[in-house]
């Protein structure tokens, strides 16, 4: 079977909601370390983790830690499933699939919500009145 036939009874078969809600959990992860990156001054996930050297490890760590457990959780539904739908198991698929559900808009959602943070103007701060001002 190959993989594009596995898909499509995959897409067909038990636990099609997981298409929708687990690269939504990731795309929500990812906007709240991309709000968390901007508020910090830090440069754009992918960036950091291609070009800056200096902060390349604590970016791949930081996104490790958040995605570790959505992406075991999509790697191991998606083995359950491949399972009751064909009887076996391949893992590489299974590795494959989560990668898609998960990683990838994780990734994309933290670098995309970084820049249009740091372009978005920050709101303007109130400042109370000085004392003995009318107000």
């Amino acid at each position: 079977m190959t993989l594009l036939a596995a898909l499509q009874a995959l897409l067909g078969g038990p636990g099609r909601l997981r298409f929708i809600v687990q690269p939504l959990v990731a795309i929500l992860l990812g906007i709240r370390d991309g709000r968390l990156d901007a508020a910090a001054g830090r440069a754009p996930y992918v960036f950091a983790v291609l070009f800056a050297r200096d902060r390349r490890k604590e970016a791949v760590l930081s996104g490790l830690r958040t995605v570790i457990k959505p992406l075991t959780l999509a790697v191991l539904i998606d083995m359950l499933i491949q399972y009751f739908i064909f009887r076996h198991v391949r893992l590489w698929e299974a590795l494959l699939v989560g990668t898609g559900l998960v990683a990838l808009p994780y990734v994309a959602a933290r670098g995309i919500t970084n820049r249009v943070t740091r372009r978005r103007p920050a709101p303007p701060r109130r400042h109370p009145p000085a004392p003995g001002a009318p107000s």
